[in-house]
């Protein structure tokens, strides 16, 4: 099983646990819904998480590493319809500058790659943020009171926007949305030249591999 398959099966997996368990718009026994029908919630970046995979390829890739990158900087809002899943919107934009390399413990290498990320791969200071717009969206209720929701919106990275669909596990418990799920994208679907070290020998796929946890929170009156 390949690197990518291994990591959909395991954040798959997990969609039913902890965070994703919560019940979905729906009151706690014994007590009176108390949700307006439509509600409007902040991302929080400090309780959110993005990581993305990559994996390596070529001849000395055996003498390579995958690496995983988070995400330091980013914004966003969603909306919430009671009774009707189909409500859910989500905007998110994130600042490119802010990806950084996660578990590397070597300084130089770290610095070497964050850097060949920013103005090789990404090229910041051309496209400085990375934005998605939801557009339209379909859900299917789970009997746990979660939704398995499919997100179909605009995806502009690199100066190129793309349609894309985002598959997403949805609950909401005490004034809390959570989104979780994964998605693979290729880089050159947005002109981003997947990145090559070693005199080339070594590179990094086309196809690399996004998991998130979205926690938003409604704005305190």
């Amino acid at each position: 099983m390949t690197t990518h398959r291994r990591l959909l099966v395991i954040a798959f997996s997990c969609l039913g646990g902890s965070l994703a368990s919560a019940s979905f718009g729906q009151p706690a026994p014994g007590k009176a819904a108390a949700l307006p029908s439509k509600a409007t919630y902040q991302v929080d970046a400090k309780k959110s998480r993005f990581i993305v995979e990559t994996e390596t390829t070529g001849l000395s890739a055996m003498f390579a590493h995958d690496h995983k990158i988070g995400v330091r900087d980013f914004t966003g809002q969603a909306t919430f319809m009671r009774d009707n899943a189909k409500g859910v919107s989500l905007t998110l934009t994130v600042q490119a500058s802010s990806l950084y390399l996660l578990g590397e413990n070597n300084i130089g290498e770290r610095q070497s790659i964050e850097s060949a990320l920013r103005e090789d791969v990404l090229e910041t200071a051309k496209y400085p943020q990375i934005v998605f717009t939801s557009r339209n969206v379909t859900s299917e209720r789970r009997g746990d009171g979660t939704f398995d929701v499919r997100l179909t919106g605009d995806l502009k990275l690199h100066g190129v926007k793309k349609q894309i669909t985002i598959p997403a596990r949805v609950s909401l418990d005490n004034g809390t949305l959570h989104a979780i799920g994964v998605i693979e994208l290729r880089q050159t679907d947005f002109k981003i030249t997947p990145f090559s070290f070693v005199s080339g020998s070594v590179g990094i796929r086309d196809i690399v591999t996004l998991s998130f946890d979205i926690v938003a929170t409604q704005p305190q009156t």
